[in-house]
């Protein structure tokens, strides 16, 4: 069950014309035959005082296929066409899901592959969910401590924030490695720690997360490839931490 993440980023006075074409391009993904589901997301920085402020300059699209070829297709069509036209940087990821935390996405709990996520391979992690209205502020904040904590966290590559409507709240990030992920969510980071449990039974509603294997990517985000950046990461850690027998 293959992904597609597509990343854009746009002009200042470029991205204007890709919001009024948002509606016809969730249409199509909608009728396509080879997609199960898929969508336009809005981008945010997860890292301003209030926890979390929209960037309008950069959008992304998801899109799950039921296979290779339907993804494969779709690549080279007048849907990607439309959300790319005018973009000034785009980057491309191919996504294999590998473990589904909990919940589903719009009705779809991927199906994980047969090979399990090596704890020292690069993991793409989404989390997504709507937020109670009233819980706004409060998520806000803790979220910020979550991001602050984050910043000293050697293994993080890249993230951000990200909404297919304005109740979501998600995220998109990439890891060195499954480890420095588990590692921060669950053992080294008090802050996540003390929001998980109010995020699932009070702050939040339709929680889904998933992680994935990122097996293709081309373009860049921000002048980089993340992916690439992820796997050197790894594999240099891993080379640090093999003995040598010259040694």
């Amino acid at each position: 069950m293959p992904v597609s993440f597509l990343l854009a980023s746009y002009p200042v006075r470029g991205w204007a014309p890709l919001v009024a074409r948002i509606p016809r391009i969730n249409n199509e993904l909608r009728q396509a035959p080879g997609i199960i589901e898929g969508r336009v997301f809005g981008t945010g920085d997860l890292k301003p005082p209030i926890g979390g402020a929209p960037v309008f300059r950069r959008w992304a699209l998801f899109v799950a296929f039921r296979s290779d070829e339907a993804m494969k297709e779709f690549e080279h069509s007048r849907t990607v066409e439309m959300f790319t036209d005018r973009a000034r940087e785009v980057w491309r990821a191919s996504l294999v899901p590998t473990r589904v935390g909990r919940g589903t996405w719009r009705g779809w709990r991927p199906e994980v592959d047969a090979v399990p996520h090596d704890d020292a391979e690069p993991v793409l992690s989404m989390t997504y969910s709507r937020i109670r209205t009233k819980y706004v502020p409060s998520f806000l904040w803790n979220n910020k401590r979550v991001v602050d904590q984050q910043a000293d966290t050697a293994g993080l590559i890249a993230q951000l924030g990200i909404a297919d409507d304005l109740s979501a709240t998600s995220t998109l990030s990439i890891w060195r490695s499954q480890a420095d992920l588990v590692d921060f969510a669950y053992r080294h980071s008090p802050a996540h720690k003390a929001v998980i449990k109010p995020s699932l039974t009070k702050w939040q509603t339709q929680n889904f997360s998933a992680r994935f294997r990122m097996t293709e990517s081309s373009g860049t985000w921000d002048g980089r490839d993340p992916a690439v950046v992820a796997r050197l990461a790894a594999e240099e850690l891993n080379r640090l931490r093999t003995p040598n027998p010259d040694s």
